[in-house]
């Protein structure tokens, strides 16, 4: 048998003993689990098998909820992993790291006071050799949580600008981590400037990758008409499948390969199967734009259910080592999401520019009916237009999560973003949603100087209005004469 032990929030509990049980009560044994929170009961047989906490042996500050003094019980043989869910008493806790330059060293031995706003409570921990420390709190409450500075091991000291007591508040089930930095941070801190070009950079890399996103949506507006707002979970899906393949075993080159060529089906599957029949019942584009709405709440809430609400990591490339380049620091995957961006996105505005589908794709753009009278099959150019929006999409989520992380909303919050590159660029236009992105990433991540981070796309979508405001047709959009 094997089994896991969590708390209320999901996060490991070590060094708790279980019980396992045979259903015929001829077979009991003990076990602990690890600092994983997994414990493992090597059992004689088949057989019902009953796994209870140790209610007498527990660690302190951990409770057994009423729902999880039952235990679990499972049929073996059995793939399936038993959870026992226990409940923390309220707690602070943290490390202490002794700082030296960019290195840090745990550091035993520090006291840690923690005392109850009313004086009805004092407890005093000390760090083990990992530098951890917890106090367990009877109840909820706000607490002062000092240094014993006069204690502290020699050499060690509280860091020059820091405080060495702190008064937190701790809520019902909270294990409140506190940091009290020790040591000298010699690390050198970048000037305004320095940090201005790392955003630059960062702004760009950002703008770069929205653009694969816009440029698909303004082709696909260009030649259609539709503002497609479920265009945001085709982003979503592209990281999502290659995060499902590469996390199973295939390797993120293949699976970034694989979900591109879905998502590029999928964008062709849409054409076909939903938006050719609407326009052949002359269905308006206003109608249209309202099912791709339902479209784009119908997928993201999919994407949600299959694989929950948190951020997902690839299993490749997750932790890498910056290259600097001056004061700018970049990890070698941002770099090469660079280059593969602004390859792509060149090579997309040739194509479109130099080749007999893209003159196609530019005439059916201009005048759709003018393009059907002299001999270009409509119908073929917007499906292939819909299959490369799919593959210019996925590959922008691709990238994406290798920097932001995969989570099943992760389009609908760029959404915004991509029609801001869109449309500050020129609607319709390959080159104008390349600037008109590049522009909104700039200003998104420079901006950050500024103002708070939480109010960093306001903005962009700030420069946008400001820039239609002298152009209405965007920065590379031509201006239309009405009348």
């Amino acid at each position: 048998m094997i089994g896991t032990i969590v708390d209320t929030n999901g996060a490991a509990v070590g060094e708790v003993p279980v019980i396992v049980t045979s259903a015929d009560g001829k077979f009991r044994k003990k076990a602990t689990s690890d600092a994983q929170g997994t414990f493992t009961v090597d059992t004689p047989g088949p057989g019902d098998y009953t796994a209870k906490v140790d209610v007498k042996n527990l660690p302190p500050g951990v409770q057994v909820p009423e729902k999880s003094k039952q235990g679990k019980t499972v049929t073996l043989p059995s793939d399936d992993i038993v959870q026992i869910q226990l409940q923390l008493s309220e707690s602070v806790h943290g490390t202490i790291l002794n700082q030296d330059g960019s290195e840090k060293t745990p550091v035993e031995g520090v006291q840690i006071n923690v005392e109850s706003a009313d004086g009805s409570f004092s407890e005093t921990a000390t760090s083990d050799g990992e530098g951890n420390w917890t106090v367990f709190l009877p109840e909820p409450g706000a607490y002062e949580v000092s240094v014993d500075e006069d204690a502290l091991p020699e050499g060690v000291k509280v860091r020059e600008g820091t405080n060495s007591d702190i008064t937190v508040t701790v809520g019902e089930g909270i294990q409140r981590a506190l940091l009290f930095p020790m040591g000298k941070d010699d690390r050198q801190v970048l000037g305004t400037g320095d940090k201005a070009l790392q955003l630059v950079v960062e702004g760009i890399r950002f703008g770069l990758l929205l653009a694969l996103a816009a440029l698909g949506l303004s082709l696909i507006f260009g030649t259609t008409g539709l503002v497609n707002f479920a265009h945001g979970e085709m982003i979503a899906l592209g990281a999502i499948i290659a995060w499902a393949l590469n996390t199973n075993g295939v390797p993120f080159l293949v699976a970034a390969l694989l979900s591109i060529v879905v998502c590029a089906v999928a964008g062709g599957l849409q054409e076909v199967g939903l938006w050719r029949p609407l326009r052949k019942r002359k269905t308006g584009l206003i109608a249209m734009m309202i099912v791709t709405i339902g479209l784009s709440i119908f997928a993201r809430f999919m994407f949600q259910y299959f694989i929950g609400g948190g951020n997902e990591s690839y299993d490749d490339y997750v932790i890498q080592d910056g290259v600097n380049l001056g004061p700018i620091s970049l990890a070698p995957r941002d770099i090469w999401s660079m280059a593969i961006a602004l390859v792509i996105l060149v090579l997309v505005g040739l194509f479109v520019i130099y080749s007999r589908m893209g003159k196609a794709m530019r005439a059916v753009a201009d005048n759709p009916a003018l393009a059907a009278a002299s001999g270009i099959d409509v119908n073929r150019v917007i499906l292939f237009v819909w299959v490369m929006g799919g593959g210019l999409a996925a590959l922008s989520g691709i990238l994406l999560g290798l920097s932001q992380q995969v989570k099943f909303d992760m389009g609908f919050d760029l959404l915004l973003l991509v029609f801001a590159g869109v449309v500050l660029g020129g609607l319709g236009t390959a080159f104008g949603a390349l600037v008109g992105s590049l522009v909104v990433g700039l200003f998104v991540t420079v901006s950050t100087l500024w103002i708070p981070p939480e109010l960093k796309n306001v903005a962009a979508f700030t420069v946008m209005i400001l820039i239609l405001l002298t152009r209405p047709q965007g920065i590379l959009g031509r201006s239309e004469r009405v009348g």
